[in-house]
């Protein structure tokens, strides 16, 4: 027996020591990620009485760490296993079993007790429930004892596991693990029965989680003989369907997903792929729920397992829950993006719009000026009703007149607001306070002119017009300008002005029933009133119902300023009276096409991932395999053509390579036909088909609708699930 050594833990120091946080290894979990995650983790030094000192990782047969604990002294092996704990998790990357000889089996040495305690155990326990034969006057008579348990090889038995588990991370670790006599006592451990294997992930969930995530990192190097493939197949589907316990899924759900990636292993029971299902609805945790599905996705790969679940009763409820799951983490987008330039159209100003109006309507005051001034140097006089006050200007006339520069700007002013009149005069003060009150104005790009300078450009804008001093009655000077005055209808009556061809008096109507008055008297008596001319109108006949088409409206609806029409349309057509020859109008260049859509989680290079990516990936499983399930139950020889049918049945008669085919090769050829054909259509029954249909045919449009909004890219795996 080795002797204790100098710096063994004084009397008062804890006897167990802190244990590494235990979390679960997250699937899929292979030797090489293992290995670079041990390079890429910082050697951290505990500080701790149980730190080994890194000389006591020496390899070779002297190790003192490794000979205390083969001593199986309980105070030898006290002291060795702390440090062992905290070497294998701290010194990840010097910690090799292959280098220390027998080290698996000195480590499996204290587990194997424990499995031999809880054997011992649970023969008492099937005893007891008398489910062996033992005579029941055994009990009263006490002959069988209560079983005690040793805490100490519990404990022990932990540490040697939880150095196992953390060795089994790194190297060739894993690949020593799988040595027979360990994968015995595994094989041990996992014959116990079933409700007592979950009494003990409940009363020892340590030492538990140690062997599941030992099986789990040695599944790369295992060979499915069958003890294992009981294991994996029968014993881990069996806790996973009877626990409850969200730690103990946790690891049991891995270490499915690991263990259906070996080869020609059994099937898993039916219940599994049933109790996975039902887990969906009850909401679990995020990573619980990923690995349901994760592990749904491998099931549903296999078509025996597929086929099961889509012959379930359930089924359609089942289907529904993988469906909302597409939407799981969702967030609403907005985004705006310009239109594509082939759908812009040609932006044009509106002949309706009120701008357009405005210079009509200033235009026709030119002409009646430039008429006023012919008669002014004829000697004649001109005679127009003037204003008190400036009339009320269109919007578009008065930001025209605020972006006009000097002398420019004082001159249109003067056309827009004022008339010429040979019996008019107008006080000074008063139209240069009507300058002035006008251009006072935030929008106004230029400075005010001096009422000198704006007076003298009164005879610019209107030559007949002048400034002078004008005595009144009383006999006193006035500075006045003769010759003009305010304008007396303003932009809103103009609305109402005629618009027939030739029309001498077209102004003054102030109403609808004014200007309908005009056009009867002036216009339609007339005999020329047989066609239409208002305007371009070349309507016949030029009845009252049709005038009233034409008649402004009391209280105008706004009109857009510009329209939006197709490039190939010339905007000169666009006051056409027919509209409807015209093409129909593409988006306009200012119109954003608006986008909402739905996103769910994605890794850094964009591609779809979480519990809406498994969920696709889930469904899309049981699409291909109904739709394999529809197709294998179809003749072989549907959809052929006649033609086709004859060619297959000479086919199946002519010679091939030179000789006749024999019957007997023919009837068996028929035969597996007939055999394959009826195992298939024995898979799932016609109801069950019919069922399965029926549930994709239900959520067709929800799919579809996911298929259209989201934008994550799990789309493109939903394609077999509609169109049924």
């Amino acid at each position: 027996m080795m002797q204790n050594p100098p710096h063994r833990p004084m009397a008062g120091l804890p006897q167990h020591p802190p244990q590494p946080h235990h979390q679960s290894q997250p699937y899929p979990h292979s030797q090489s990620q293992s290995q670079s995650q041990s390079q890429s983790q910082p050697q951290v030094t505990r500080p701790s009485a149980y730190n080994p000192d890194p000389r006591e990782l020496y390899p070779g047969p002297r190790n003192r760490l490794i000979l205390a604990l083969k001593s199986t002294v309980p105070s030898e092996v006290d002291w060795a296993l702390p440090r062992l704990v905290l070497a294998s998790f701290d010194r990840a990357d010097a910690f090799k079993l292959e280098t220390w000889i027998d080290s698996v089996a000195a480590f499996q040495y204290w587990p194997e007790k424990w499995v031999e305690e809880l054997e011992k155990e649970a023969a008492l326990q099937e005893v007891r429930e008398g489910r062996v034969g033992v005579a029941r006057d055994a009990f009263v008579l006490g002959a069988i004892p209560a079983w005690t348990r040793d805490e100490a090889v519990e404990m022990r038995a932990t540490h040697s596991l939880q150095v196992l588990r953390n060795a089994s991370f790194t190297g060739n670790n894993a690949k020593l693990i799988c040595r027979a006599t360990f994968l015995g006592v595994l094989d041990r451990f996992f014959a116990l029965p079933i409700p007592f294997l979950l009494d003990i992930s409940l009363r020892s969930p340590e030492a538990f989680a140690h062997i599941l995530v030992i099986l789990q990192s040695i599944i790369p190097s295992l060979t499915p003989f069958p003890r294992i493939a009981r294991i994996l197949t029968t014993v881990v589907p069996a806790l996973l369907v009877e626990t409850r316990d969200v730690a103990m899924l946790h690891h049991l759900i891995p270490l499915l997903i690991s263990a259906l990636t070996l080869p020609n292993l059994p099937p898993v029971p039916d219940s599994l792929a049933q109790h996975l299902l039902y887990l969906l609805t009850l909401t679990p945790p995020p990573n619980i729920l990923e690995y349901t599905l994760d592990l749904l996705i491998s099931l549903t790969l296999q078509s025996a397992q597929a086929r099961q679940i889509l012959s379930l009763p359930t089924f359609p409820a089942h289907l529904r829950t993988l469906v909302m799951l597409l939407e799981h983490g969702a967030r609403s987008l907005q985004a705006t993006r310009e239109a594509p330039i082939g759908l812009q159209g040609a932006v044009h100003r509106n002949p309706a719009s009120g701008a357009i109006l405005a210079e009509a309507a200033s235009r026709r005051r030119t002409i009646e000026r430039d008429a006023a001034g012919k008669n002014l140097y004829s000697g004649e006089r001109v005679l127009v009703d003037v204003g008190d006050k400036p009339p009320q200007l269109a919007p578009s006339t008065k930001a025209m007149l605020y972006n006009m520069r000097e002398p420019r700007r004082s001159i249109t002013w003067m056309h827009e607001n004022f008339v010429y009149s040979s019996t008019s005069q107008l006080l000074q003060v008063t139209f240069w306070h009507a300058y002035r009150d006008f251009f006072t104005n935030p929008n106004t790009v230029e400075p005010l002119l001096s009422a000198s300078e704006v007076i003298k450009n009164v005879t610019v804008a209107f030559p007949g017009a002048s400034a002078k001093v004008w005595v009144d009655e009383r006999g006193e000077n006035k500075f006045v300008i003769a010759g003009m005055g305010f304008r007396k209808s303003n932009d809103d009556e103009d609305r109402y002005a005629c618009l027939w061809e030739s029309c001498h008096s077209s102004n003054g109507n102030k109403s609808a029933a004014e200007l309908l008055s005009h056009v009867q008297s002036a216009h339609l008596n007339s005999a020329s009133a047989e066609r239409c001319r208002w305007a371009t109108c070349q309507h016949v006949p030029a009845t009252i119902s049709h005038i009233l088409t034409h008649l402004p409206l009391p209280n105008p609806p706004p009109i857009p300023e510009h329209v939006t029409a197709d490039p190939r349309y010339p905007d000169t057509a666009l006051s056409s009276a027919i509209i409807t020859q015209r093409p129909p109008p593409p988006l306009p260049k200012t119109f954003k096409l608006h986008f909402t859509s739905q996103v769910t989680p994605a890794d850094g290079r964009r591609q779809p991932t979480g519990v809406a990516f498994l969920s696709a990936l889930t469904i899309r499983n049981l699409a291909k395999a109904l739709r394999s399930e529809i197709s294998s139950t179809l003749p072989a020889d549907q959809g052929l053509t006649k033609e086709a049918k004859e060619e297959k049945k000479r086919h199946l008669q002519e010679e091939q390579f030179g000789l006749p085919i024999p019957d007997n090769v023919l009837r068996e050829e028929e035969e597996e036909e007939k055999t394959a054909q009826g195992e298939m259509e024995g898979s799932m029954t016609v109801l069950e088909r019919e069922r399965a249909r029926g549930a994709f045919e239900a959520v067709e449009g929800r799919v579809t609708e996911v298929i259209q909004g989201n934008i994550s890219g799990i789309a493109q795996y939903l394609g077999d699930a509609f169109g049924w």
